[in-house]
Parts: structure tokens; sequence; C-alpha cells
């Protein structure tokens, strides 16, 4: 009963200061029309009730008529104040509602609000975790790795004359598990640094990134026929060393996946522009892959050629769509077994562009 006494106070200051903000108290302003017109329907009809009076009743009294009069006077005056009041009582209906109806979106974004922190700390706490994860292997599991292989080689190198060739092999193994293993480990916290690395945000342009990453890469390309073509390349606004890293990876991709070809052919390029965003895109005529499989190609660990066949640990197609999405952008790609693979990523135009 207290609580709702409270609310009814508090709507009742709110009805207040809302009259008070507008300067026009709901008594005032919005009665001058209906009142006027009430005075001016009144005299008219009293003028015709006095003529109609003498003219149907010219021997009634003088009591007789004021009485008459009174009477009729009540009823328009009560008639007039119904439609004024019920107006008014509309009016003031409205403004309650408008009242509640304020307070009532107050309360959801208050509760909104305190959801959105809720999530926020839980985020993090999340982010402190992967911290602490990042630390753990980059600490704790790299040391037994380096000792794993490095016992592995010296076994291999101070034992190997006592060691059969099965014994040989299998000591191999383990040290290259264990190489491929710290390989795996560099690269997943590569992946965690992606999403905690502040943006350093700046417009250059993309031919002259590509040609970095080209160049990068040279090695492999090394002793091989490749056909380059790049096409003209835009502006863009984003991190570069980022956006380096994403045309490392999949120039890298086309290039190992087109080991198998007696002629690669590697085409980057732009697509033709839209209105918000730039779409660049990377195409080999490698071993391409399978469209059903497209969901996992850019998960983490995901790999839909063997190891054996082709290196790698993963993690490169995952850290190109993390780095895009940084970005406000989209990933996508398109291929067929043995008929060679397209992968394009689109990021917002740059505001002077808009």
């Amino acid at each position: 009963m207290k609580e709702e006494n409270k609310v009814d106070q508090e709507l009742i200051v709110e009805i207040k200061a809302l009259e008070t903000k507008n300067k026009q108290p709901i008594q005032n302003t919005k009665l001058i029309i209906p009142l006027a017109v009430t005075m001016l329907v009144m005299l008219i009809g009293m003028s015709v009730y006095q003529i109609v009076k003498y003219l149907l009743f010219p021997d009634i009294t003088l009591i007789q008529s004021n009485i008459i009069t009174i009477l009729f006077s009540s009823i328009v005056a009560t008639i007039a104040a119904y439609f004024v009041l019920r107006k008014q009582q509309l009016l003031l209906q409205k403004t309650i509602k408008e009242i509640v109806e304020r307070r009532r979106a107050e309360e959801e974004v208050k509760k909104l609000n305190e959801d959105l922190e809720y999530h926020i700390m839980q985020l993090e706490a999340a982010n402190k975790e992967l911290e602490a994860f990042s630390y753990s292997v980059s600490h704790d599991l790299r040391a037994p790795l380096r000792h794993i292989g490095g016992y592995a080689d010296l076994l291999q190198k101070n034992a190997s004359s006592v060691l059969n060739e099965k014994s040989r092999r299998f000591l191999m193994e383990i040290s290259d598990s264990a190489k491929r293993m710290g390989e795996l480990i560099d690269d997943l916290l590569r992946y965690s640094r992606i999403g905690r690395t502040e943006m350093q945000k700046t417009v250059f342009n993309l031919e002259q990134l590509v040609k970095e990453a080209q160049h990068d890469l040279s090695e492999e390309a090394d002793g091989r026929e490749i056909s380059w073509e790049i096409g003209p390349m835009p502006e863009v606004y984003g991190d570069r060393s980022q956006l380096k890293l994403v045309f490392h990876n999949l120039i890298s991709n086309a290039l190992k996946f087109t080991t198998p070809c007696v002629r690669a052919e590697i085409v980057i390029g732009c697509t033709s522009d839209k209105e918000n965003e730039i779409e660049v895109f990377v195409r080999d005529n490698g071993v391409g892959f399978d469209m059903k499989y497209i969901d996992k190609l850019f998960g983490v660990f995901q790999r839909l050629h063997s190891a054996a066949k082709f290196e790698g640990t993963g993690i490169g197609l995952a850290n190109v769509q993390r780095i895009i999405h940084r970005h406000g952008g989209r990933t996508r790609a398109e291929g067929s077994v043995d008929g060679g693979a397209t992968f394009y990523f689109s990021i917002p135009k740059p505001k002077e562009d808009k």
C-alpha cells in the first residue's frame, strides 16, 4: 500500500513538473477555446429562449420565468461543462498514460543496462581467463615441449649408432610432433592476440600491401612457374599490419595449394565497388575444396586436406576471418575439387569516400 502511494505521489510530481516545463498548465490555454464557445452558445441559447418564452408564454409570471430561466441555464451549463471537462479528462488521461509509458520505458532501459553491465563483467572475466590461459600456454606448455624436442634430438644424435631403423624413425616422429605442437601453440597464441590487440587504423593503399606480402613469401615461390596477376587496388581504412597478415595468409595458402600444378596461376584483385564496402579476392588454380565443407573452412584447427600432403596448422583462415570481422567486414570462399579456390574479404570504405 505504501509503495502504491509512493508511486502515485511520484506520478503527481511528474505531472506538475510537465506542466511547469511546458509553461502552460492543463487548465489554462487548453480551456480558452472551449469556454469561449460555451459562452457564445449560452448567449445565443438564452436569447432564443427569451424570444420563445415571450412568444409562447406572454402571461407567465416573473417568478415562473426566473425558475424556468435558472433550470434552462443549469441544463445548458451542465451539458457544456460535461463536454469541456470530458475533453480535459481525456487530455489528462493521455498525459498520465504517456508518463506511465515513459516510466516503463525507463525501467526497461535500466534493466537492459543492468543486463549489459552483467554481460560486460562476464566478458571481462572471460578475457582474464583467456589471458591466463595464453600465459599458461606460452610458458607452462612450451617448456616441456622444448625438453621433449631437445632430448629427442640428443638421443638421436648420441644413440643413433645403437638404435635400429625402427627406433630412429620413432625418435624422428617424436621430434617432428614436438615441433608441430610448438607451431600449433604459436599460432593459437597469435590467434588469441589478434582479438586483444588495439587496432591502429590509417588510410593506405592495398596494392603496396599485396606487394609486401608477395615479397615476404618469395622463398616459397622460388623455383616454381607462377603466373601472378594483380589488379588495381583501392585505398582502405584499417590496421595495416593486421591486413598485411590477411594477405600473407591468403597468398601463402594459394602458393601451398598450387604446388601440384605445373604452372600455378594466382590472381589478386578487387571486385566491382559496392556502395559502402570494398571486396578483395585471392584466386588460385590449385587443388580447391569441396563446397559442402565450407562451414569448416574458417574454423580454428579445421583442415580440409591431410597434413601429409600440405603442411599447416589450420589457423591461417581463422586469423583472416577474425581480423576482417574486427574491421567490420565479411569473409567468404568459393571452390571446387581440383578446380581451384577463391577467397573473398570485404571491409567498409574509408569515410572520405562515402
